[in-house]
């Protein structure tokens, strides 16, 4: 799900058609996720659905003030079998290997490649500003080909393949710690380096101890853009 700036927060937005295969989006004044968009987030199958086998599935969430906890939304919980699991505070960056490398670097060739393509066909804003000025930056390709840009994206990514045939999304999943490994277990040993440093060093808090709050800790999280 991708959230777009809208100053009435309508959806959809017109002219935006939200039938692009692989992708949906919803609107904000801001842009940012909201309580509102997350539960809709929840109910919107193209989205988010329940696991075709039955299993309970968990799904992690970074501390975005705009997102619930699992007593304000058990109803759009149940219905997809789910439960939600918070990473801890500042820690996002960690956890979103996919997003974050393999899917940004798709992301950014392909834009790249339309920015390229928009100076070869002099798409330029150029309409001028009533003090006579213009900003002669790229035009704005539009909300439509960001959607599909995304679902592109994830398409690549899903397709790509290690020498195993492993998915390269299932194995970033694995090695965040994510996932369970490739035998149907997990440990610490299936995941990437710096996260074992992590576990290493913190191996009391890793095992259950409670972290007491500093004002390190209290630190918000960013949300990540949907």
């Amino acid at each position: 799900m991708m959230i777009f700036m809208n100053a009435e927060g309508k959806h959809p937005i017109r002219g935006v058609p939200d039938d692009t295969p692989g992708v949906c989006y919803r609107s904000s004044k801001k842009g940012w996720m909201t309580q509102r968009l997350f539960r809709e987030y929840l109910s919107e199958r193209k989205a988010m659905r329940a696991d075709p086998h039955g299993r309970n599935k968990t799904i992690y969430l970074d501390n975005c003030s705009g997102h619930l906890e699992a007593d304000q939304c058990q109803d759009e919980l149940n219905s997809i079998n789910a439960d939600l699991q918070f990473f801890p505070l500042n820690a996002t960056d960690l956890c979103q290997p996919a997003d974050s490398f393999i899917i940004a670097k798709i992301k950014d060739a392909r834009w790249n490649a339309k920015k390229l393509s928009l100076i070869k066909e002099n798409c330029w804003q150029n309409n001028i500003r009533m003090d006579g000025s213009w900003s002669g930056k790229l035009q704005n390709p539009g909300k439509t080909f960001f959607l599909q840009l995304a679902a592109d994206a994830v398409r690549d990514v899903n397709h790509q393949k290690d020498k195993n045939g492993m998915s390269y999304a299932r194995k970033a999943m694995i090695r965040c710690g994510l996932s369970l490994g490739i035998d149907g277990t997990w440990s610490v040993a299936q995941l990437y380096p710096h996260l074992q440093d992590v576990v290493a060093k913190h191996r009391a808090h890793f095992e259950g101890e409670p972290v007491t709050s500093t004002p390190d800790t209290q630190k918000s999280s960013t949300a990540p853009g949907e």
